[in-house]
């Protein structure tokens, strides 16, 4: 199950946490960007993915999520279906559609387990799609599956 990080991730909304060495262009993290508009969930899925090894970047509602996933081309996108401005599947829909970008991964988290949402968002192109609540371990092993590295961790 989902549970809160004991320690709060130092996430700014819409800003970036960079690791060490970004700036100088040392080992440059792959960069995961979190679409997720309830704050808690924000908070753990950021502290998950910082201590993962990854960049993280927040978004709250459909329309940051496709902006900033254009601006920043991440790596990867942890998405929500139910956002604000528009949903995940509305989110998917402009990122797959974007001619001047590379499409990120996408790995849904929805509270919508009901199999027609779940074919939806494959036809889409949704690279995985997993219902909550769901536990921690499960979805840093999906990210590093399906961003190519190694299983394990925390």
């Amino acid at each position: 199950m989902m549970t809160a990080p004991a320690a709060k991730a130092n996430v700014a909304e819409n800003r970036p946490v960079r690791s060490a060495g970004h700036d100088r262009g040392e080992n440059v993290a792959q960069s995961i960007l979190v679409a997720e508009d309830e704050r808690n969930l924000v908070e753990a899925l950021s502290f998950l993915m910082q201590r993962a090894g990854y960049e993280v970047h927040v978004a709250r509602d459909g329309p940051t999520t496709v902006q900033m996933a254009r601006q920043l081309s991440p790596d990867l996108v942890l998405l929500d279906v139910m956002l604000p401005g528009f949903d995940g599947f509305a989110v998917v829909e402009a990122i797959k559609s974007d001619p001047g970008g590379r499409a990120p991964r996408i790995i849904m988290l929805t509270a919508k387990g009901h199999e027609k949402d779940r074919q939806k968002a494959i036809a889409l192109g949704v690279d995985d799609y997993v219902t909550k609540p769901f536990s921690n371990r499960d979805v840093v092993d999906r990210v590093r599956g399906l961003l190519g590295q190694a299983g394990g961790g925390p």
